[in-house]
């Protein structure tokens, strides 16, 4: 395991080989809302593991990309029902300066674990798993876990749709910083490249993922920390895929970890 914070080299592989979602992936985020349908029908006989009352864990809830908080409220529900305490980045649409935006859920991070007196566990999809990876190499010792959801952590603008990388780079360009918002050269402080987590971390990541390739979106540290977890899900549809609450619900009924300042290594639940 290398150490906590340290970057991995990127391969050689060039802008150009980097790869996009396919058209067929593309139309297959129209099953976005058969995929919430499935889960209220699997949600009736599976053995969700609740916790007991006062034992439930903070949770920050961070959106994707041009998202709000209002999208992952269905989630929300779900892990209050669960006997967890949420609460959101504050984010209306995720498509302010990326410095301001950590910056801000920074304060909901030190808030809720200064309430709760516990690590806060952080769920983000999309970009909002990027915010989630760099509040955690920023705060490691409020976060308990980093969940992330078809999270590109290989460079970003040229691994999403098209559409996605262009609206991107034009609020870059509105920002002044075409060529550096959300890439490597990112001026804001957000590193987007092979850093070792120093935080417990599951990535989820599904093949069929039609706004980020699925390659981009595999943690490739090779930590004992992480854990790369495939999912059947579209991209949009992870705030509401059945397989997608099952890896939370498990992971959230992990035992805490040690307060002690040596990490553990992420301990695998059962799908």
């Amino acid at each position: 395991m290398g150490l906590a914070g340290t970057s991995v080299p990127w391969s050689s592989e060039s802008e150009e080989d980097l790869k996009r979602p396919s058209l067929l992936h593309v139309l297959g985020e129209l099953r976005f809302p058969l995929e919430a349908s499935v889960f209220w029908l699997s949600a009736v006989n599976h053995p969700w593991p609740r916790a007991e009352l006062g034992e439930g864990k903070p949770v920050l809830l961070i959106p994707g990309f041009m998202a709000s908080d209002l999208t992952l409220a269905p989630m929300a529900a779900f892990m209050r029902w669960l006997g967890h305490s949420t609460d959101y980045a504050g984010i209306w649409v995720n498509s302010d300066c990326p410095r301001e935006t950590i910056e801000r859920a920074s304060v909901r991070l030190k808030k809720m674990h200064r309430e709760h007196g516990a690590r806060v566990v952080i769920v983000g999809q999309s970009l909002g798993g990027l915010y989630a990876r760099e509040l955690s190499h920023r705060h490691p010792e409020l976060i308990e876990r980093v969940i992330t959801l078809g999270s590109p952590v290989k460079l970003p603008r040229h691994t999403s749709h098209v559409a996605v990388a262009a609206v991107a780079r034009s609020m870059a360009v509105l920002r002044g910083k075409e060529k550096g918002c959300l890439t490597e050269s990112c001026a804001c402080g957000i590193r987007i490249h092979h850093r070792m987590p120093e935080v417990p971390t599951t990535v989820v990541y599904s093949r069929t993922d039609g706004i980020a390739h699925w390659e981009s979106c595999v943690d490739p540290t090779g930590s004992e920390l992480v854990e790369n977890v495939e999912v059947m899900s579209s991209h949009c549809g992870m705030a509401v895929n059945p397989d997608v609450y099952r890896i939370i619900s498990d992971r959230l009924s992990i035992e805490a970890r040690s307060r002690s300042p040596h990490l553990h290594a992420v301990t695998a639940a059962p799908n």
